[in-house]
């Protein structure tokens, strides 16, 4: 019974980092990991907000910026930039509409200077 407890409470095969505003960033492996939405902590059930696989990411209470694509094909790359900062708690559509898709970097990098998102992006380890 107590061996139930612990396999229920546990995330197994899965890393998460909470990103804030229910936003997790979530590692299945070094190939699928994702940006999602989860109304609470290593459910099964969530919705999508970056696909796999994220590649380099940065975040603060105000924004969260990631790219993604394969490593092999430099030309797959997306990057994306997601709003961080409401007022109160979003839902995933909400996060969703607030978030910003990019296929050039020129165009992401000048998103982030006109919007004063001083945040760079960092590899995943």
């Amino acid at each position: 019974m107590t061996l139930l407890i612990v396999l229920n409470s546990c995330c197994f095969g899965t890393k998460e980092n909470y990103l804030g505003n229910n936003i997790y960033l979530s590692e299945y492996d070094n190939v699928d990991r994702r940006i999602l939405y989860k109304t609470e902590k290593c459910t099964n059930t969530s919705s999508e907000i970056v696909p796999m696989t994220v590649l380099e990411i940065s975040n603060n209470s105000e924004w969260i910026i990631a790219k993604s694509g394969n490593k092999r094909a430099e030309s797959d790359f997306k990057y994306w930039v997601i709003k961080n900062n409401y007022d109160q708690l979003p839902s995933s559509e909400i996060i969703k509409k607030h978030t910003t898709e990019f296929n050039d970097y020129d165009l992401f990098r000048a998103f982030l200077v006109e919007n004063k998102i001083n945040l760079e992006l960092n590899k995943i380890d």
